[in-house]
């Protein structure tokens, strides 16, 4: 007894097995895909520059188009606005590191006034070198310039809030 098999039936069956090899294949002879550049695989800083709108409650004050450089802290209260980003150390001549702070609360004035203050407390990531800067009445705009190049880890606190991110600083 013979058996005939015709090409139509084979092509499933070779199809089948070829794609079963190919999703159980050897992982050494996989290719990894290729990593996309993104500001956290260009930085050793674990904050994120994002492009794009401000989250709704740090929008007070702007008008129109509010997609600009930012920084959400890793607690959600408050944003860095980045002016003239990437920032430099020292600072470039001609180029100032201003950012505007924005707290997500309080919004009805407390914590605001010539007596408080935004402290950062500023370390280099990697080493123990430490900057302390302050901004009168609170969050707001400021000029913040670090000693060195490097990722600064700045904690920041106000009226009894607080929080932390990381901003990069470029060799000037």
């Amino acid at each position: 007894m013979s058996v005939r098999v015709s090409r139509r039936s084979v092509l499933p069956v070779v199809a089948l097995a070829i794609f079963v090899s190919a999703c159980t294949g050897s992982p050494k002879t996989a290719q990894p895909a290729p990593e996309r550049a993104s500001a956290s695989t260009r930085s050793s800083c674990r904050s994120v520059v994002e492009q794009g709108e401000l989250p709704t409650w740090a929008r007070s004050g702007f008008s129109g188009n509010t997609a600009t450089r930012h920084i959400v802290g890793d607690n959600g209260e408050i944003a860095a606005v980045l002016f003239g980003y990437p920032y430099h150390a020292p600072a470039a001549e001609g180029h100032a590191n201003k950012i505007l702070w924005v707290a997500k609360e309080p919004k009805d004035g407390q914590g605001s006034g010539p007596d408080s203050k935004l402290t950062i407390t500023a370390r280099l990531a990697g080493s123990s070198q430490v900057a302390s800067r302050s901004v009168a009445g609170g969050p707001g705009p400021s000029l913040i310039d670090m000693p060195k190049p490097g990722c600064w880890q700045f904690t920041l606190s106000w009226s009894g809030h607080s929080d932390r991110l990381d901003i990069e600083y470029l060799a000037g």
